[in-house]
């Protein structure tokens, strides 16, 4: 029986698994009633999202960062919440169409800090501008959200990065959370 190595850490595999996997993709795509260019776009973005997901799980592996929370949908084709040893570090998330990820993270403001939040606004958008780190808020009834990102085309995304990008995106959030207090 001729053997081959799965890519999802389950070892090797019968090469004829394979073929059992793509012909039930096959008969999937002959009951489907979307068009060859749509079955196309959705097998090549099935195609892109195992790719990424192995990549960031190995580079972040490597970079001796937790990866939990995985999820996708709609509008995701991958999200994790990152830790570094015991600290949370936020997340990377791509879209489907995004052309690399993004490393970001939410800071909760309560109602009750409002003002000093405002106040010191003006300093937090320059930290994070100066640092290449994108904010937006978010006031909601009972806090405000503060949701910072850093976007690492694909080209470029590896250890190094990462681990700039995060720790970049760390600085930014205490930061924030030193001025706002």
């Amino acid at each position: 029986m001729v053997m081959q190595t799965n890519g999802n850490g389950q070892g090797h595999v019968p090469a004829h698994d394979e073929f059992a996997l793509r012909s039930q993709l096959f008969s999937l795509l002959g009951k489907s009633k979307t068009s060859e260019e749509q079955n196309l776009k959705a097998l090549t973005q099935c195609a892109s999202h195992v790719r990424n997901k192995m990549l960031v799980e190995k580079i972040a592996k490597s970079c001796n960062l937790t990866l939990s929370g995985f999820l996708f949908n709609d509008g995701l084709e991958l999200y994790y919440d990152l830790k570094r040893e015991a600290d949370e570090m936020g997340n990377i998330s791509r879209g489907w169409e995004d052309p690399g990820f993004r490393i970001g993270d939410l800071v909760t403001v309560p109602k009750s800090k409002a003002d000093r939040f405002k106040a010191c606004l003006p300093q937090i958008r320059k930290f994070c501008v100066v640092n290449g780190i994108g904010m937006t808020d978010d006031e909601a009834e009972e806090s405000i959200g503060i949701y910072m990102d850093g976007v690492i085309y694909f080209e470029g995304f590896n250890e190094k990065t990462l681990v700039s990008t995060l720790d970049t995106l760390h600085e930014c959030v205490e930061k924030a959370k030193e001025l706002i207090g």
